[in-house]
């Protein structure tokens, strides 16, 4: 077994508008969707669509050691305790909640969140690199007097408003478009966050590339409708503003009845297809991964998700600055209207959708990896113990 890291996690929020993946994945009874895993706000949300079975996979220990905390506190905690141990409430004694959460965790998780006690005493939603430093991002733009226009914006009461305070604080904005331009630039977003997707996007002014969509977005969206904005702004969620759909009473509720049929996998999603079920379309929330490698790793990746997955299986990704397209010759079908309708709407601002379905057989795989599971059981979600980092000891 690898050594559980001694860093806090790259992401720890979510920052991506799981209705979005939900509208492009349509998971439905039988289905299995696999999630990369990330911050874990994403598969618990897509966790409480219908489908069959799920799998959150992700080569960083450290990022499934925060889902398995927050699937705990999921399982345990009532709808108010959970949000306030995660960190969108005051009012917990996290420390003292964690402690009763303990003994459902995996031994590698033990280890990894009892040396972080700073961590979850912040809330364990706030403890990754990023958050920490779009927090700081955030507070020296304020700093320097050109971040102040924003929280009239989110108290627009309607988009004829919002522009208005757009047209007025022109300046003010230009001045921000200056800021994120140097601190989104790829070297030293990656000095802060070591997000690869910075150094390896095929746009190399990021930042102000990034800008310029947020301007586009609120001129037809309200900033007060993006828990993004609200997390870049702030450094964190707004408690009575909009929320990822886990961290809602009803996402609550429903991923809670979800959670026996959840596998967390320490791999590379490239080893995956191998061991899927035979039966069933196959969901794949890839979220922004395209940014973590070059164009031709990408593609061949996407090819291969392509060849095990049944007609009828859907493929869905985002494109922060690298944009990465279907491999040309693979079975797949973009729904182009979809992603037309998904890059209009998603509430994450900054992201470009890319959705495919399978239209050809292909061939099966095995379905050993799922033959021990219990869809029907309800408990909390469980390390795979074959090759798995998080795999519970005996």
């Amino acid at each position: 077994m690898r050594a559980i890291p001694r860093r806090r996690p790259l992401y720890s929020a979510c920052n991506e508008d799981t209705r979005s993946e939900l509208r492009a994945l349509l998971p439905a009874p039988g289905d299995t969707v696999v999630c990369v895993c990330g911050g874990g706000g994403r598969v618990l949300s897509l966790l409480g669509s219908s489908a069959e079975r799920f799998l959150a996979v992700d080569r960083r220990p450290a990022q499934l050691c925060s889902l398995e905390l927050k699937a705990a506190a999921l399982d345990a905690l009532s709808y108010t305790a959970f949000r306030a141990f995660l960190g969108v409430d005051d009012g917990c004694e996290r420390l003292d909640a964690y402690r009763s959460l303990r003994a459902s965790l995996s031994r590698p998780a033990r280890r990894y969140w009892d040396a972080r006690p700073r961590l979850l005493r912040g809330g364990p939603l706030y403890a990754g690199r990023t958050e920490t430093w779009l927090a700081r991002f955030a507070a020296w733009l304020r700093r320097a007097g050109c971040f102040e226009w924003p929280e009239r914006c989110f108290a627009a009461r309607d988009l004829e408003e919002q522009r208005e305070v757009l047209a007025r604080s022109r300046a003010h904005v230009e001045r921000a478009e200056q800021g994120f331009a140097l601190f989104l630039s790829p070297v030293l977003a990656w000095l802060a966050t070591q997000d690869p997707s910075f150094l390896r996007s095929s746009q190399g002014a990021v930042g102000r590339c990034l800008y310029r969509r947020f301007l586009a977005w609120g001129d037809r969206h309200l900033f007060r409708e993006s828990f993004l904005l609200r997390l870049i702004y702030s450094g964190r969620y707004e408690p009575q503003g909009p929320l990822p759909l886990y961290l809602t009473r009803e996402g609550h509720e429903r991923a809670r009845k979800q959670l026996g049929r959840l596998v967390l996998r320490c791999a590379d999603l490239a080893d995956v297809p191998a061991r899927l079920p035979a039966v069933g379309p196959i969901k794949w929330s890839l979220s922004d991964i395209g940014g973590w490698m070059g164009a031709r790793r990408f593609q061949a990746l996407v090819s291969s998700l392509a060849a095990v997955s049944p007609p009828g299986s859907r493929i869905a990704w985002r494109n922060l600055a690298a944009q990465r397209a279907l491999p040309a010759r693979a079975p797949l079908r973009r729904l182009d209207a979809l992603c037309a309708a998904l890059d209009r709407d998603d509430a994450s601002v900054f992201y470009r959708f890319e959705v495919a379905e399978v239209c050809e057989p292909s061939a099966s795989s095995s379905s050993a990896f799922w033959s021990s599971r219990r869809p029907e059981a309800r408990s909390t979600a469980r390390a795979d113990a074959s090759g798995s980092d998080l795999a519970r000891s005996s």
